[in-house]
């Protein structure tokens, strides 16, 4: 699933507020596990489910959006809220996404002015040189995605990726130690990004160019 909170009192989210699950016009599962049920670049129109109970004690809040119409996203993980191209934009990772099941970027666009929020799947990778089992991901200056990997093979070989704002995926580095890489953001400047690695416990800041 992919939620949202609305705070009662904007800024204040320990006063309460409503958990709501997306539902997708015309479509229940993005995951093209089965059959391409959702291309590439194709918008669908968004609404939102309220939901109760939001702690869910016994661990049934999926089970219980699905019922009420909400859309199946494979293993929901790194998001990143930015604007581009003069409107916000949320890209959501889901991991095991796809048909390969390898992994796949959402992005969610905002509505406005009476508009409504749009979703379309922006990448699906189809071959491990492109990334494998994606996870947080975050936005260069540039506007490239930068995706760190979560692949959990005998011999790890994560990677940091790029996607370009067309679609591209390119490989910008390989993490060496047997862990997953996490946690990218920039610096307020742009000019470094972090990323962490899980295990030996390290972060790493690497430097630009990033807006070229």
């Amino acid at each position: 699933m992919l939620y949202r909170f609305l705070p009662r009192v904007p800024g204040q989210l320990a006063r309460g507020g409503r958990l709501q699950a997306m539902v997708i016009e015309g479509l229940a599962d993005t995951r093209n596990w089965t059959s391409p049920a959702m291309p590439v670049g194709n918008p669908y129109r968004v609404s939102w489910v309220d939901l109760d109970d939001g702690e869910a004690p016994e661990d049934d809040l999926r089970q219980r959006a699905v019922a009420k119409g909400a859309a199946l996203v494979a293993r929901g993980e790194g998001l990143h809220m930015g604007v581009g191209r003069g409107q916000s934009e949320v890209f959501a990772c889901c991991t095991s996404g796809g048909a390969k099941q390898l992994g796949q970027i959402l992005k969610l666009t905002p509505g406005n002015a009476g508009k409504p929020d749009m979703v379309e799947l922006f990448f699906e990778s189809e071959s491990t040189a492109q990334f494998n089992y994606g996870d947080n991901l975050t936005v260069a200056p540039s506007g490239h995605l930068i995706v760190c990997e979560d692949q959990y093979t005998e011999v790890q070989e994560n990677h940091i990726r790029g996607i370009t704002p067309d679609g591209e995926a390119y490989t910008l580095a390989l993490l060496r130690t047997q862990t997953e890489l996490a946690g990218g953001c920039f610096s307020p400047d742009g000019k470094v990004l972090f990323v962490n690695a899980y295990d030996p416990t390290a972060t790493l800041a690497i430097t630009g160019p990033w807006a070229a």
